[in-house]
């Protein structure tokens, strides 16, 4: 016996001994001198002497004994229906787990495979009633197909590790669960707890997973070839609008030429530009990945992309202005992608000077696109800001000029991808791009970098 046992039997000798000797007391002092004196006067004299002993003693050990056994059963009656309230709570908790518990669990017997007993989530992923499920074969439960059995190696009695298998619901539909077995004797029986987990949401997460990586496959085959496009495109872009200028040059030249000179040298200008576009979409193309950054000289991006346009100012009568900082420092960023954002807020500002001189022909007003550079922000930005007084952007369209395909100018073969690549660019630097306009009066873009501090550059 138990050494518990031992201390419960002893508390229980000991309180019937001090319960009885409470009784004995109590008889003694509060019911004995009554009942006795009662006795005397109802059976006196030296005749009943004897009769009254008798009646005496005999009482005196009935109720003592009555008194006892009452109390020590009313105790025991209380312990009892405390232990059995205990009992049912903890009953009712752990059915309440084993109800509640996310994955499904089942008992079953050895002698015949039988489900004695499951929680609903057992039932549920079987997609069966609970009155369907219980006394069922659990082979035929767990099959996976029509009429098969699953492979479990549960018919010899041993624990087995998690196996997944797809098992067939009562719905006919597949689904994918982890199954596991546990041998329990319980009041001389054999049985198996049985723990069933639904691996649908997981096997549908690594499907998603696996359809993620495919697609950063094909964003890493994209990036490949998206780099060759940028490198096609930075090699034939600077002799093409060579080529472009030169062509401008021989059709403003006083030189007398025949319709068929004038026709090729058109053409060349023509076709020079829609190549040149053909160009500016591959470096939108290529811009969508990203590269890795270093210190540039965001004066010397100015000054090489201004000079890609030169010619074509001349032509509009578009006047230049170039104010730079002196010693304006570098910034972080990836040289042909930070260009490329200048390219795109030039050629922006030569076509809405371009509109409006066609608009306004009759005009004196004076075309004007100014580019400016400063550091602000107590030295840590360098802000540029690019300035045209052309056709201006209407209010309703100002929040939508960094959308994709958002474009106003698109009978002049206006892609809309300009402004929102090179936000996405500006965005990938860690800088910001904004607009001002106002329409028919002037556009102003800003652009602010993070500047290379002077403990930063002497790494460069």
């Amino acid at each position: 016996m138990k050494r518990f046992d031992y201390k419960v039997i002893a508390f229980f000798v000991v309180f019937t001994v001090a319960l009885t000797i409470g009784v004995i007391a109590f008889w003694e002092v509060a019911l004995r001198p009554p009942f006795f004196a009662w006795v005397d006067a109802r059976y006196p004299g030296q005749a009943n002497e004897q009769r009254r002993w008798n009646i005496k003693q005999r009482t005196e050990h009935v109720v003592i004994s009555i008194l006892v056994d009452a109390l020590v059963v009313t105790l025991l009656l209380r312990i009892v229906h405390r232990q059995q309230h205990q009992l049912r709570a903890s009953e009712e908790r752990y059915r309440a787990l084993f109800e509640q518990a996310k994955d499904g669990i089942g008992v079953v017997r050895l002698s015949d495979y039988r489900l004695i007993e499951a929680n609903n989530r057992v039932c549920e992923i079987l997609g069966l009633r609970q009155q369907d499920c219980i006394q069922r074969d659990v082979r035929e439960l767990l099959q996976t197909k029509p009429n098969g059995h699953p492979k479990v190696p549960m018919l010899a009695g041993h624990a087995s590790g998690e196996i997944e298998l797809t098992v067939q619901t009562a719905q006919g539909q597949s689904r994918p669960v982890a199954v596991s077995f546990t041998p329990l004797t319980a009041d001389g029986e054999e049985v198996m707890i049985l723990s069933l987990r639904d691996l649908s949401v997981r096997k549908k997460l690594e499907a998603e997973r696996e359809e993620m990586q495919h697609q950063l496959y094909q964003t890493s085959k994209m990036a490949s070839i998206g780099e060759l496009s940028a490198g096609v495109a930075h090699e034939i872009n600077n002799p093409l609008n060579g080529v472009i200028n030169f062509a401008q040059l021989l059709k403003d030249e006083e030189t007398p030429r025949g319709d068929f000179e004038k026709q090729m040298i058109d053409g060349i200008i023509d076709e020079g530009q829609r190549i040149a576009q053909i160009v500016r979409g591959l470096l939108m193309f290529a811009s969508a990945e990203s590269h890795e950054l270093e210190h540039v000289h965001f004066a010397d991006s100015i000054k090489t992309s201004i000079a890609l346009f030169g010619r074509q100012f001349e032509k509009e009568g578009i006047t230049l202005e170039i104010d730079l900082e002196p010693g304006l420092p570098m910034v972080r960023a990836d040289g042909s992608r930070l260009r490329q954002v200048v390219v795109n807020m030039i050629s922006n500002a030569y076509h809405a000077l371009k509109a409006k001189r066609a608009k306004t022909a009759e005009s004196e007003e004076r075309k004007l696109f100014r580019i400016s550079a400063r550091r602000v922000g107590e030295g840590r930005l360098v802000r540029v800001e690019f300035y045209d007084n052309g056709v201006g952007i209407k209010r309703e369209d100002l929040h939508k000029v960094f959308d994709p395909f958002f474009t106003t100018r698109r009978e002049t073969g206006g892609t809309g991808l300009g402004l929102s690549v090179s936000f996405g660019i500006v965005r990938d630097f860690g800088g910001t791009i904004n607009v001002e306009s106002e329409e028919g009066k002037f556009t102003r873009f800003i652009i602010e970098l993070s500047a290379i501090q002077e403990w930063e550059a002497q790494y460069v």
